[in-house]
């Protein structure tokens, strides 16, 4: 009997909630019509059983065993309040705004307010409730996708090391260092950032990626001007990396791009232009079976590609960690006739080498050796050439565009011979295209690993 009872106070409590949220539109269900009949009809023979026991409503109510209220009246009664006011906090079907609309409800009945005005503010109550609840989810669910991005984002940029090379040449390496870090916090590639994230991000002074202040950053775009963006009073516009190359004066992207670490942004300009440096070493290294390989290249042709002097290098070199693998290479019998050939050609590299293992041929011999230039092995990984192929494209028409009467050549017709082979096979391929070419391949590495010997394949 408790449970129809139940059953029928919940009925009118939904039917109460119903009857004022005409605003909603909603339409019920058919389920819910049967339903609504099922009660009615328990409803009534409630009634009709108090009535043939002959104890008036009143009584029943005050015993405990019959309705909350009248089933004939759709007004709570007095006794209604003091019902609601021990139910558990949680009432309402889950809802808290709910729950506390039908306490206020309670407690407004013994004033005279009106059904209609309580059901008016249940509804408004819940329109309000709905929009708040919202609103936090929304800021919620923005904040924690603000966070999974910070937390996404890599502690490195891609970089060209051809690009790096043109800073260090053209001596913008401050606006370029600027240009990278806007690249990092562009992690969705739109191209354009504004001022106010940039001043937020770069400028704050408790910010973990902060470069410089709000008046170095003012300077620092205006270097940049019409080299690695453009801007207006509220963005900035990026150039795309075929653009910035062809500014620098880069004509092709070479070797590999590599990974640069957000902290050689950060770490001061002097780090940064090491980076810069070492970055093309990283670049240049091929990865074989044996690990990665770079060929030699000379300190002149370093500082003609990069503007930077030997001793700034060998600072940088030191600075950064860069691995310098001295070269030699072993020639022909030393006779008379051969030191004075070789001596016109290599000047004071030259050197005599006695063969006391029988290495070369046999033992007690001496040969002519001289020095070539060193490798360089920098620490930067490797990334994906992606694009690179497209932007060489782009850089070629750039280029012949500049040019007037649209006649010469790119920079694939300026650059340098290949002399340095990883091994005899590709020497002597290419040997035999051009029988008067100088040509080096590699041999092995001495016993202590200190040099590498080289092998000469043609003479001068």
């Amino acid at each position: 009997m408790s449970m129809i009872h139940a059953l029928v106070w919940l009925f009118d409590a939904g039917r109460i909630l119903w009857s004022g949220m005409d605003g909603f539109k909603a339409t019920p269900s058919p389920q819910l019509e049967a339903a609504n009949q099922r009660l009615y009809a328990l409803r009534e023979q409630a009634r009709v059983k108090r009535q043939a026991a002959g104890a008036p409503d009143e009584l029943l109510r005050a015993a405990g065993n019959g309705l909350p209220w009248d089933a004939g009246s759709s007004r709570p009664s007095d006794s209604t309040a003091s019902t609601i006011a021990t139910l558990p906090g949680h009432l309402g079907w889950g809802s808290q705004p709910l729950t506390a609309v039908l306490r206020r409800q309670a407690r407004e009945s013994s004033s005279g307010t009106g059904e209609q005005e309580v059901l008016a503010r249940l509804a408004e109550t819940a329109v309000s409730a709905s929009a708040d609840t919202a609103n936090e989810q929304h800021k919620l669910s923005t904040s924690r996708h603000a966070k999974a991005n910070e937390a996404q984002l890599p502690d490195w940029v891609k970089l060209y090391p051809d690009i790096g090379l043109g800073m260090l040449r053209e001596e913008l390496t401050a606006p370029g260092r600027l240009w990278l870090m806007l690249r990092y916090l562009d992690s969705e590639g739109c191209g354009v950032i504004r001022i106010d994230i940039i001043k937020r991000n770069l400028t704050k002074k408790t910010s973990k990626l902060r470069l410089c202040g709000k008046r170095q950053l003012r300077n620092l775009l205006q270097d940049g001007e019409g080299v690695y963006w453009h801007r207006d009073k509220e963005h900035v516009w990026l150039r795309s990396a075929a653009r910035v190359a062809f500014a620098l004066g880069v004509d092709r992207l070479t070797g590999r791009p590599v990974a640069l670490p957000t902290a050689a942004l950060l770490d001061g300009i002097g780090t940064f232009r090491a980076h810069l440096y070492a970055a093309f070493h990283s670049g240049r290294a091929k990865e074989t079976p044996h690990g990665d390989q770079a060929m030699p290249i000379a300190r002149e042709t370093l500082e003609q590609l990069s503007g930077v002097g030997r001793s700034s290098q060998r600072n940088y070199e030191e600075r950064i960690g860069v691995d310098v693998q001295a070269n030699f290479a072993v020639g022909d019998l030393s006779t008379k006739e051969n030191q004075e050939k070789r001596a016109w050609a290599k000047g004071q590299a030259l050197f005599e080498l006695k063969d006391y293992r029988g290495q070369q041929g046999r033992k007690g011999k001496t040969y002519l050796a001289w020095q070539l230039p060193n490798s360089y092995s920098g620490q930067h990984r490797h990334r994906p050439r992606g694009r690179q192929k497209r932007i060489n494209r782009k850089l070629k028409d750039l280029v012949m565009k500049g040019m007037p009467g649209n006649v010469g050549g790119t920079s694939e017709t300026r650059q340098p011979e290949k002399i340095y082979y990883p091994n005899g096979k590709l020497a002597a391929k290419a040997y035999g295209r051009d029988l008067e070419r100088e040509l080096y391949w590699k041999r092995h590495k001495t016993r202590n690993g200190r040099f590498y010997l080289w092998q000469q394949l043609g003479s001068v």
